[in-house]
């Protein structure tokens, strides 16, 4: 009877191991749930000869793609969210009452590993840049931060990790740092606390903000667009959301990919009333445009990440023009060659990645400025290079600090000498080249289109 009941649990479990290799020889296609691209299915020879790195490459493919891979994978959180409210997960973190977030916003809320003073300053400095360009074009210029879901929800994170309250967050930090440096910001983080007892303003398993969400931002930007008493745009204020279920978000997909959801979410059924641009496809081009007959002289010019998602559709149904970019580093030669004007140059940038500020400089053409008083020249070196038709100039500079502003003066191939102030980054020629030394700074710095130059000078002011 043992030797019966052992051989019956071997025979079951080699029939579990066996079942997703006989899913996909009988054709079985993983879906793609969770936001991300699936695994290639790697190649042993390729052109470049034997790829030495297939055994590796395989076992991403595998991961990705082996059979029943969802309805493995939902069973397995499944258990251990009932067992152990953690799905095992290092993506999602299981908080209460349903709610999952994002692992990658736990340095945030812990206080673990937050950028050094100088970081805030610099990350403040290329902000403020983009700023005095957006100027230069007849723009506003404002800086929001998309909030982390546990920023705004602390109450339902697990009591195992403890929020920090001291010295305060990046996105704290950097706020004051702008605020210092004249530049405008919504605090998106403060209207969404204040409207906390609206209802959620967070899917429960997703990183993002809901509908309910999305209306506070989008009128907040409003606001700061329509600034006259002759403007009027649709608040959304008199809809009234239905609360529906089913809507698998993308917290959700990574432990749960085979089952639905059955957490409700307002659905305000707000109807899209704009035209995309000839040509743009909205949900795969990085910048793409949109047109409305509603307030037909205000344009918008919005670099912004997947929180900006929600807020498109309201954006683009109230204003006559509006210009959204993903790219990164930020790519303001957009504005410099839209033949648009725009009332609002803005960035929406989530909590959890400002550090990103600080990874390279955006490709902004710079503003001429006048060397400041009781500047002082430092020790550089330079290089120039091509993009998009733009003169590059990067390098490195000794003996900075970041309470010191960059300023590069150019010989410029018309004969003229001009100043302007330089980005600065953590990296040599902005990631290229030699690790810098502790006393050293990259900079890099974009001519404006159709003046070509080097670096004559550095200096520090």
């Amino acid at each position: 009877m043992k030797k019966g009941l052992l051989l019956g649990f071997t025979a079951l479990i080699l029939l579990i191991c066996l079942l997703p290799l006989a899913a996909n020889i009988f054709g079985y296609k993983a879906a793609n749930r969770e936001n991300r691209p699936l695994a290639r299915k790697p190649e042993l020879i390729t052109r470049d000869g034997l790829n030495l790195d297939f055994p590796s490459d395989f076992d991403d493919y595998w991961s990705d793609h082996f059979g029943f891979r969802e309805e493995l994978v939902t069973a397995f959180h499944s258990a251990t969210l009932t067992l152990f409210n953690d799905t095992l997960n290092e993506k999602v973190v299981a908080g209460k009452e349903g709610f999952l977030f994002y692992s990658e916003t736990l340095n945030d809320y812990a206080g673990i590993d937050r950028m050094s003073d100088d970081e805030i300053a610099m990350a403040a400095a290329s902000i403020r840049l983009i700023k005095e360009y957006a100027e230069s074009k007849g723009a506003r210029f404002v800086f929001s931060a998309a909030p982390n879901k546990n920023t705004i929800y602390p109450e339902y994170m697990p009591d195992r990790i403890k929020r920090a309250y001291e010295h305060g967050s990046n996105r704290e930090r950097l706020y004051a740092a702008l605020k210092e440096q004249s530049v405008d910001t919504i605090d998106f983080a403060a209207l969404l606390t204040e409207h906390k007892g609206d209802g959620l303003l967070y899917y429960q398993q997703d990183t993002h903000w809901n509908q309910r969400g999305a209306i506070i931002a989008y009128n907040a930007i409003m606001k700061l667009i329509l600034t006259s008493g002759n403007d009027c745009y649709d608040d959304y204020a008199a809809v009234k959301p239905t609360e529906k279920t089913g809507y698998s978000g993308d917290l959700h997909n990574f432990v749960l990919p085979a089952e639905s959801s059955s957490l409700s979410y307002p659905d305000y059924g707000i109807p899209a009333d704009y035209a995309a641009d000839a040509g743009a496809r909205p949900q795969r081009d990085p910048s793409f445009g949109t047109t409305s007959g509603v307030n037909r002289d205000k344009a918008l010019l919005l670099y912004r990440d997947s929180f900006g998602e929600a807020i498109i559709p309201l954006l683009s149904s109230n204003l006559g023009r509006a210009v959204y970019s993903q790219e990164f580093p930020y790519n303001l030669t957009l504005a410099d060659n839209s033949g648009q004007d725009f009332d609002l140059i803005m960035i929406e940038l989530v909590e959890r990645n400002i550090p990103n500020l600080l990874s390279s400089a955006p490709f902004v053409p710079a503003v001429e400025k006048q060397l400041p008083e009781g500047a002082c020249r430092a020790g550089f070196t330079a290089e120039a290079k091509q993009k998009a038709g733009y003169t590059q100039l990067c390098g490195n500079v000794s003996a900075y600090s970041a309470a010191k502003r960059i300023y590069v003066k150019v010989a410029c191939t018309d004969g003229a000498e001009r100043v302007y102030e330089a980005f600065p980054v953590s990296a040599s020629c902005d990631g290229a080249g030699q690790a810098l030394n502790a006393s050293e700074m990259g900079y890099m710095l974009t001519l404006p289109y159709g003046i070509d130059g080097e670096a004559s000078a550095v200096w520090l002011g």
